[in-house]
């Protein structure tokens, strides 16, 4: 007897791997999916075979899978919402904060976009994205911000629920969107709370990066278990470190293992409503899975073709309307002429 034993090409990813959702863009039938993925030594080709996606449980086609940056190679641009806590506490750490704006600028490429926004009671515009003020100048735009700001309150929630409409509906800036808020840690007089916060961010996630200045000798275990899941829940992270630079390597490091995903999905009908995407990935201890909810736009011209249907139907009904009971009329009138000729032709 001769046995065949075949293996299957699968490949699995590592008990310390991890995969992120940070942001799906829809325009269906194509999504572009942007992921982190740690610790996930495949490539692309590999990646693209033993990658799982659906969409409400239809499978989605994996058309491409790129770095987003892979050196001076920028395959998708990023607008970056930058958040600076300028509560009194923040008074000591505002070095750190140039150090960080200073990595941010020569992080970035010629395309990327930056907002800064100053956050204490309330979120205060510092730079828009179309202006060109160097690092320098909003650092010291900072500074009188933290003068003015020092005896406000601490409204980090609110500050990142302003920021995230902002950055939801901001026109003219690249479609993947980063928002980073820069803190020492710690909320107080923020009426909206942390539970409150995750259940805005549930839909259309943009990922939230907290990077948290610690010059205590414990970090606020409250505010980084908060920071925590707000990371989980919309894509991103939180990091706790004394150094503004040592905090900014974390951060470009998680930048540097994002990757694009180009899907298209032809079977998907229920546009314009919340979807599901799942992703999941084979991992020696059971598979690496999650999933995001979004709102599944069609592309432009998709929205225009069904747009046109609905009009020609709407048309076709009106055209129906009109003409049925006409033609019940006709033939209601010459069903009672031919009774009459009939009823004429019968003999006496």
């Amino acid at each position: 007897m001769l046995a065949i034993l075949m293996i299957a090409d699968v490949s699995r990813a590592d008990d310390d791997s991890k995969l992120r959702i940070t942001q799906v863009e829809s325009n269906l039938p194509n999504l572009k999916l942007f992921v982190e993925l740690e610790n996930v030594y495949l490539d692309n080709s590999k990646l693209k075979k033993n990658l799982n996606i659906k969409l409400n449980d239809i499978p989605v086609q994996i058309t491409d899978i790129q770095s987003v940056k892979n050196g001076n190679k920028v395959a998708e641009n990023t607008a970056y919402l930058v958040l600076v806590d300028t509560s009194a506490s923040m008074q000591n750490s505002i070095s750190e904060v140039q150090s960080m704006l200073e990595e941010l600028y020569g992080f970035v490429s010629s395309e990327d976009k930056i907002a800064v926004f100053s956050v204490s009671n309330k979120l205060q515009p510092v730079k828009d994205f179309m202006s060109n003020d160097s690092s320098d100048q909003v650092s010291r735009n900072l500074k009188n911000a933290l003068s003015l700001d020092a005896t406000a309150g601490t409204y980090l929630y609110s500050g990142i629920r302003e920021a995230y409409d902002r950055g939801r509906t901001a026109p003219d800036i690249p479609s993947r969107r980063i928002i980073i808020l820069v803190t020492d840690g710690g909320v107080e007089g923020d009426c909206l709370s942390c539970d409150d916060l995750k259940s805005y961010l549930d839909v259309d996630r943009l990922p939230v990066y907290t990077l948290i200045l610690n010059q205590q000798a414990s970090v606020d275990e409250d505010f980084k278990n908060a920071a925590d899941q707000i990371g989980e829940r919309t894509g991103g992270q939180s990091f706790v470190s004394m150094s503004g630079n040592k905090l900014f390597a974390q951060f470009k490091a998680s930048q540097e293992k994002s990757s694009i995903l180009m899907l298209r999905c032809d079977n998907f009908k229920p546009l314009n409503l919340q979807a599901n995407l799942t992703v999941s990935l084979p991992g020696s201890q059971g598979e690496i899975e999650q999933t995001v909810k979004f709102t599944a736009t069609p592309a432009a011209d998709n929205t225009t073709k069904l747009n046109n249907q609905q009009n020609l139907r709407t048309s076709y009904y009106g055209v129906m309307v009109i003409l049925i009971p006409m033609i019940l009329s006709l033939f209601f009138i010459l069903a009672i002429g031919w009774v009459l000729l009939t009823k004429g032709e019968q003999p006496l």
